[in-house]
């Protein structure tokens, strides 16, 4: 029951954020046919990345903890932003968790290792690797295997794709099943 509770607060809450500061991040527009809204996609404009994941209920745990270290600000008000968000059940195999959510800093590094300053719909990735700096500045490699879709982090984690193209006004998210930890 204190799941579904938690969601739509999360969503309100970070909906009444402020601006955050984005100044040092490059963000290339993106074309509304290849954001889908061109072909019928009926996502209000108004709704961004954090809220249509919200909706979405599978990455509750990413969002609570990206409140938390006032993370989630900053992906809500991006001018474009990707996020691969670990799934819920994907925390609970992350050693010492618990301890990372008391350590602010160490928590909003994590979640930020988990977003790029660019809208990458699935269509955008190539066969092959691509690689993609983070909002942590570290470089993801995105792999794309005959439509399987995989995420690979600075330390060698490997994530698949389980949902791809979950979008938003400002950008998408991707809900992954391995959180890219250190």
């Amino acid at each position: 029951m204190t799941r579904y509770l938690i969601a739509p607060f999360a969503a309100l809450a970070l909906a009444a954020c402020s601006q955050a500061e984005t100044d040092d991040i490059q963000q290339e527009p993106v074309n509304q046919a290849q954001s889908g809204q061109a072909n019928g996609d009926m996502t209000p404009s108004s709704v961004d990345v954090v809220e249509v994941a919200s909706a979405n209920g599978n990455v509750d745990t990413f969002l609570e903890a990206a409140v938390s270290a006032g993370v989630g600000e900053t992906l809500a008000n991006a001018e474009q932003v990707t996020i691969f968000a670990p799934i819920d059940e994907a925390f609970g195999a992350v050693e010492g968790f618990d301890q990372i959510r008391q350590d602010r800093e160490q928590l909003a590094d994590l979640l930020r290792r988990h977003a790029v300053p660019r809208t990458y719909l699935s269509s955008d990735i190539p066969q092959g690797e691509t690689k993609l700096q983070t909002l942590s500045g570290e470089t993801l490699t995105i792999t794309n295997e005959n439509g399987q879709m995989f995420v690979t982090g600075p330390s060698g984690t490997r994530a698949r794709i389980v949902e791809a193209d979950i979008e938003g006004e400002n950008g998408v998210v991707h809900a992954v099943d391995t959180v890219l930890v250190d």
